[in-house]
């Protein structure tokens, strides 16, 4: 009998760390966690440091053909801040997926670029992020962009 109620504690406990794990992410907190991710994106407040702190140690982007880790996707906006002046996103049309440990969400991003030139780059992407629960909180570890539209005025 002893056996068989430690065997159920055991179950319970397992069962109700389980539970509390999943609970502890939700849909509001993942998108929260991807607006943060482009707030710290905005050319006017970026800082690697900043962004190094919301993703995981191995994070990957695929961008404009490219599968960037952090060192290159930091090189890569460092040069494109050499012409884009101002960015805003709208991101849109969220489907949340979760897990115990994890989040997925597909959605749309409307992007404008303005440059140094006076235009602005107006884009439409779907995209796709993979968030992972790494030290206690929600980090992004993998993003995929595919661009349905540019227009330049």
């Amino acid at each position: 009998m002893n056996k068989i109620l430690i065997l159920v504690s055991v179950l319970l406990l397992f069962w109700s760390n389980a539970f509390s794990q999943s609970s502890a992410i939700t849909e509001d907190a993942a998108i929260a966690k991807l607006h943060e991710f482009f707030v710290l994106l905005d050319i006017n407040n970026y800082k690697k440091e900043n962004i190094s702190r919301i993703v995981t140690y191995d994070f990957h982007i695929f961008e404009v053909g490219n599968d960037f880790d952090l060192d290159s996707f930091d090189l890569f906006i460092k040069e494109a801040s050499e012409t884009i002046i101002e960015t805003q996103w709208t991101l849109s049309d969220f489907i949340v997926s979760l897990d115990h440990n994890s989040a997925h969400i597909t959605y749309y991003n409307k992007g404008i670029f303005k440059n140094n030139n006076n235009e602005s780059i107006y884009s439409d992407w779907m995209e796709s992020v993979y968030m992972v629960v790494e030290n206690g909180e929600l980090k992004l570890k993998f993003l995929q962009s595919d661009l349905i539209n540019r227009e330049i005025k």
